[in-house]
């Protein structure tokens, strides 16, 4: 009966672990797509796309259509989840708050993924899964 208990209290644990570093991982595919802080420089705002798309390999395969850059530290961006922001629908919340961003539409076709970018001040529409943004729902 006592291994039978260890061995539950082990998966449990286990789960619990799986849980959290898939949550990570997701917020961390999240930063990695849409948030650049402090923001990278560039010659203009169409530069500034080619070149984030680029670098942060959000073209694999493929010309991303559209995708935003919040330029704000991790922190502000998580808060949002966290009470910054209001609830919305389902996991959705609106940043109370305005962010600068750059939004990057595309104009090209692959391999040659060029884009159009545009900065702007907007709040934020963010999926959040435990009290972390892990998707990019829109500007509002």
């Amino acid at each position: 009966m006592t291994i039978f208990r260890l061995l539950l209290q082990l998966v449990v644990l286990l789960g619990a672990l799986l849980v959290h570093s898939g949550e990570a991982a997701s917020f961390r595919s999240f930063a990695n797509s849409h948030i650049d802080f402090p923001k990278t420089r560039a010659n203009n705002p169409n530069a500034y796309c080619d070149l984030m798309m680029r670098r942060r390999g959000l073209n694999r395969g493929r010309c991303k259509a559209s995708n935003t850059f919040i330029h704000a530290s991790n922190n502000n961006i998580i808060a949002v989840c966290r009470g910054a922001g209001t609830h919305y629908q389902r996991n959705l919340f609106n940043s109370r708050n305005r962010f600068s961003v750059t939004h990057c539409k595309s104009t090209g076709r692959y391999p040659n993924c060029n884009y159009r970018g545009r900065s702007m001040n907007r709040r934020v529409r963010l999926g959040c899964v435990h009290r972390l943004p892990v998707h990019f729902a829109r500007l509002i």
